[in-house]
């Protein structure tokens, strides 16, 4: 029998931080899921503080995986488009590590979950081009090609039809226009064509807090790729933020 492998992931989000222990030998939580709000547009310590009160909740010193709504670059972040502009050119794994007193490896959040779900999920053993994306704040996205990740993409910044992708499709989006299921599944429809346009991939996996309802859109969208909900939903951050301390 293989010895549990366990590592805390945590996940960034625009609205909220959520953080627990995997079993990286199956991608399973370790006990409870422990989150808070995301002090998005304070300061650079004060997002640290929040970070550490999460992991403060967890047992044990195991290593920390760090998924961030930001291109990152050797643990530097380099955008955000959701967070105070303040994060940009700050080490973040440095600085975390600093705050937590552990090592931590930070990793773009889409990318963790794409990795989730590439090791774990509904991408798992799929050959050829994989697109994962993330419906929330934002929609972020991770992309694969025969298994290899490239690192940090921003499809969710495509211009589709004038608009931003993510201001037309995210989860915010639909909250912030008031967007029925149709009319969302409509706009994320544009989405989904302008991205098979451009990478023809053979498998979309959607996650995100709004795929906790398939049975309201999925039969709505339309696309010539492969289309699925993650296996992970909205864990899929957290399982792939643990699993990138085992890929540095």
């Amino acid at each position: 029998m293989t010895a549990s492998r366990l590592a805390i992931g945590i996940d960034v989000g625009g609205s909220s931080i959520k953080c627990a222990l995997v079993d990286l030998n199956t991608g399973a939580f370790v006990g409870e899921r422990f989150s808070t709000p995301t002090p998005a547009q304070d300061s650079t310590e004060t997002l640290l503080t929040a970070l550490k009160t999460v992991v403060s909740r967890v047992p044990g010193d195991h290593a920390v995986g760090l998924a961030f709504p930001s291109v990152l670059r050797h643990g530097t972040v380099r955008t955000a488009a959701n967070l105070n502009k303040a994060w940009i050119g700050k080490s973040l794994s440095a600085l975390a590590a600093e705050h937590l007193r552990r090592p931590v490896i930070a990793i773009n959040d889409a990318d963790a979950a794409g990795a989730a779900e590439l090791r774990y999920g509904a991408a798992r053993d799929v050959p050829g081009t994989v697109l994962l994306l993330t419906l929330g704040t934002g929609i972020g996205t991770a992309l694969f090609v025969d298994g290899k990740l490239v690192p940090n993409t921003e499809f969710g910044h495509l211009q589709v039809a004038g608009r931003e992708a993510e201001k037309r499709a995210s989860g915010r989006a639909k909250i912030d226009q008031n967007l029925n299921w149709d009319e969302w599944a409509e706009q994320l429809n544009l989405v989904l064509q302008e991205m098979h346009a451009l990478l023809w991939p053979d498998l979309i996996v959607l996650c995100g807090g709004i795929t906790e309802e398939p049975d309201k859109f999925m039969d709505k969208l339309h696309c010539e790729a492969r289309l699925c909900i993650g296996t992970l939903r909205s864990e899929a951050g957290i399982v792939g933020a643990a699993l990138a301390t085992t890929l540095s």
